[in-house]
């Protein structure tokens, strides 16, 4: 017979018991569909342009990569052959006035930027909304197995009866769910990729103090893609390793140097 002051008719350990199962099985299984999910077919490897470089990491290193091409090509009185990213971020800072800064210009470019992100989750380098949406439903299992076990320790503490290690397993589900919802940017091949891209640019690093006169204007942009400002944040890739920030603050409507 149940003790009448067991919760729901079952005792804490017999309830702990299946939970504990249920919890496991939960967590497999989130595991093996999320595991089937995100798996791709490898993808053909395609050159990357600069700002698509940039895009793995972010947004904003998108705009650097594009404006350090633009410096750079300033710089040596030429126009290059700039890619229709690199070509709409010209526009936008023409349409600023000359004057404009990655974190400032990433908001007037939604769209662009939607193009060059879609194009790379369709390449097999990003996650995508399908990707996130199966990441959202491979931890139902975990979800459903946690909102129990809390309803249960609920009522048993409600009714006055020992819970055991119960909350401790509702709350070590919750980290659960919390870490099978974060997805990466970039899938296992784009991970791979951008630390291949690194390696073979390696002596565009800042430490490296490369000089882009030599290098050209699409080194410039791929410097400011693959490893951003330097540590202290003055590293400017248009204007060549070690400048001062005042000098790469500004633009002119050719997006030259100086101020």
């Amino acid at each position: 017979m149940h003790n009448h002051t067991d919760t729901w008719g079952i005792s804490t350990e017999a309830f702990f018991g299946w939970h504990i199962a249920a919890a496991t099985g939960a967590v497999v299984i989130a595991l093996a569909i999320r595991g089937v999910a995100l798996r791709k077919p490898t993808p053909e490897l395609r050159t990357l342009t600069p700002p698509e470089m940039g895009v793995l990491t972010s947004d904003e290193r998108a705009v650097r990569a594009a404006m350090a091409e633009l410096e750079r090509a300033a710089q040596t009185s030429g126009q290059g052959q700039h890619g229709r990213f690199t070509r709409i971020v010209r526009q936008r800072i023409d349409d600023a006035g000359g004057t404009a800064v990655p974190s400032q210009l990433v908001p007037t470019l939604p769209l662009p930027l939607l193009e060059l992100r879609s194009d790379l989750v369709q390449a097999g380098y990003l996650n995508g909304n399908r990707e996130r949406t199966l990441t959202r439903l491979t931890v139902v299992p975990v979800l459903i197995v946690a909102v129990v076990g809390a309803i249960r320790a609920g009522f048993t503490v409600v009714n006055e009866n020992p819970v055991g290690y119960l909350p401790l397993v509702v709350i070590c589900l919750a980290l659960v769910v919390v870490t099978l919802l974060r997805l990466s940017r970039r899938t296992r091949f784009g991970q791979v990729e951008l630390r291949r891209l690194k390696d073979e640019y390696s002596y565009l690093t800042p430490s490296s103090r490369p000089s882009f006169a030599t290098y050209g204007a699409t080194s410039a942009g791929i410097a400011a893609a693959l490893f951003g400002p330097g540590r202290d944040g003055g590293w400017a890739p248009g204007c060549g390793g070690g400048s001062s920030p005042s000098s790469c603050s500004t633009f002119s409507s050719t997006v030259s140097c100086g101020a």
